[in-house]
């Protein structure tokens, strides 16, 4: 598998990661901090002075010129110098060659096949080539130092280190003057221009990923130039979203066997390109009106902060939230047929994802988390009987149920808020649909705790006989009061008086029926309409019901249905 470069230092985490997270995690904050120490050196007024008197740099096939890179065959790597030969000019690039690679690992030819891509097309099309499209898609190309808009592509053989190689990278070092690449911690070197480092060698210079990777490193550059402290998972999502628009998109590998992956969290695992991929692709073809995208990579505020400002300033309504839901309704789902497209994908072909659990007998019970801005999949198969289900959460969630439709069927999609004990009766699942999908989606930037049982909802349809001297019955149950009453059917024979009363989970009554009238005979009936003493419709859930005769009293438990 190919091990995508990501800005500087970057390498380095890849290197260290897998024996020590804490050493990750250091890296990690390196790897920001680099990019607050060019903007520091960005906005000073010494550099500014330099963006202004700085001589225009333009080339022409033949010209030479030494670059700093970094040689990766070493861990960590060390700064070379490394002559190179100006091979190409187009009109949005320059490409370089290492003149110790060239005739080697690229000649001329090679340069040709590369530079297309770069200028003419894309796998996706012909109608630009890869650097174009980042420009249209995510915005300008900074032009920092050399006062030349061009961006300079460098071919060397980049090296491996251990088996692992490298595609290319971006330097944020390249955009600060040396002098002041010397004063970063730790310090570097710069060309001081907008430059993407590629590999000739080992890695194949001609094999279109590579200019697909080439189009994720340019967007880091453009993000640095438009919002250079963006969050990370901003900033790799637009990036991946880069290579999707090349054609040549990363495998959905990973994230999908394990979906409870916080979205807004970034650990340098190949998932979360992965679900970063998935949900700037979701989000640009739903949502992108042409510079929604690019308005983002340039929004001030950062993560979500960021992406709310410019849905609100392109004018929509929906909150990210609802946005973040419907992702991972499509993450699972992935239909053209389901309401107009909501939860589908044009440019991907998603696998399956995985499910936390698979339940196909009743009752079933399971406790789980769900990580900040990530999601649970739940599968249900058909029962006897309809199902419902009693949720406890910590924290308010959107309980998505998705019936698969079977054969030519449509699947379906309802949504519903649950907080706290919830109960709810799920949509039926007949013979069009062959299971049911439960989606845990967690909205919040805090760990959802859940745990359910699933039951069968057992409703008798016969007609029924009180024959004990004090009983009580209520039918049907579960009720949804928007199909009509409840019955109370009791017996209370040899008494003079006795109540009816209802009381939620709390204990506190709600409804009472007193002073009933007593007929020494069974089946006695009680309607009530749902509505408690003030006139009011009271909620879904469960509710308890007691016959009071004063020396004997007799409790027994109903559930109201949305």
């Amino acid at each position: 598998m190919k091990i995508k470069s990501l800005i500087l230092f970057a390498l380095i985490t890849m290197f260290l990661s897998s024996s020590n997270p804490q050493t990750l995690a250091t890296f990690l904050e390196i790897q920001r901090d680099l990019k607050i120490q060019s903007r520091e050196f960005h906005n000073s007024e010494d550099h500014q002075n330099i963006r202004i008197n700085r001589d225009s740099r333009e080339y022409e096939v033949g010209d030479t010129q030494t670059f700093w890179k970094w040689d990766l065959s070493v861990m960590p790597p060390l700064w070379v110098q490394t002559p190179a030969t100006c091979r190409a000019v187009g009109e949005h690039c320059y490409v370089f060659v290492a003149d110790e690679d060239w005739n080697i690992y690229m000649d001329d030819s090679d340069v040709q096949v590369v530079f297309n891509y770069l200028e003419e097309e894309t796998m996706a099309g012909d109608d630009y080539g890869a650097v174009e499209m980042d420009i249209l898609h995510f915005g300008p190309i900074p032009d920092e130092l050399d006062n030349d808009p061009k961006l300079i592509v460098f071919y060397s053989a980049l090296g491996s280190f251990q088996g692992t190689m490298f595609d290319g990278y971006f330097s944020v070092y390249n955009q600060v003057t040396e002098a002041e690449a010397q004063q970063m911690n730790p310090p570097g070197h710069s060309n001081e221009c907008e430059m993407i480092y590629m590999t000739c060698h080992p890695l194949n210079p001609l094999d279109p990923v590579r200019i697909s990777v080439l189009a994720h490193e340019l967007q880091h550059l453009i993000h640095w130039g438009q919002d250079d402290n963006e969050n990370t998972w901003v900033d790799e999502g637009m990036a991946e979203l880069a290579m999707v628009y090349f054609g040549m998109p990363d495998p959905i590998t990973q994230f999908n066997s394990n979906p409870d992956n916080s979205l807004v969290e970034w650990n340098q695992d190949f998932a979360d390109y992965v679900k970063v991929m998935l949900f700037f692709t979701y989000l640009a073809e739903h949502f992108d009106d042409g510079t929604l995208i690019q308005d983002i990579v340039a929004e001030p505020q950062n993560s979500i902060s960021g992406i709310s400002n410019q849905l609100i300033e392109h004018g929509y309504t929906i909150p990210f939230e609802s946005v973040f839901v419907n992702w991972t309704i499509a993450n699972f789902l992935d239909d053209p047929e389901v309401m107009n497209g909501l939860y589908n994908y044009e440019a991907l072909d998603l696998p399956t994802f995985s499910t936390f659990a698979n339940h196909n007998s009743y009752p079933a019970s399971r406790t789980g988390t769900v990580d900040n801005w990530a999601a649970d999949y739940v599968r249900l198969y058909p029962g006897d009987n309809d199902l419902q289900i009693e949720l406890e959460v910590n924290q308010e969630i959107s309980l998505v149920a998705i019936r698969i439709g079977s054969g030519e069927n449509t699947s379906t999609v309802d949504a519903f808020i649950a907080d706290g004990n919830f109960i709810q009766e799920l949509p039926e699942l007949t013979e069009d649909y062959s299971q049911m999908i439960l989606v845990f989606s967690n909205r919040n930037y805090g760990t959802l705790n859940y745990s359910y049982t699933v039951s069968e909802i057992e409703i008798s349809t016969d007609e029924f006989e009180i024959t004990e001297d004090f009983s009580i019955q209520c039918y049907p149950n579960p009720v949804s009061l928007k199909n009509g009453n409840i019955s109370f059917y009791f017996t209370a024979e040899n008494r003079k008086d006795a109540e009816i009363l209802i009381y939620n989970l709390k204990g506190q009554k709600i409804k009472s029926f007193q002073n009933l009238q007593i007929i020494n005979s069974p089946n006695q009936q009680i309607i009530w309409d749902g509505k408690d003493e003030n006139g009011h419709s009271v909620s879904p859930g469960i509710y308890f019901y007691r016959l009071d005769a004063g020396d004997k009293v007799l409790n027994k438990k109903f559930l109201i249905l949305e």
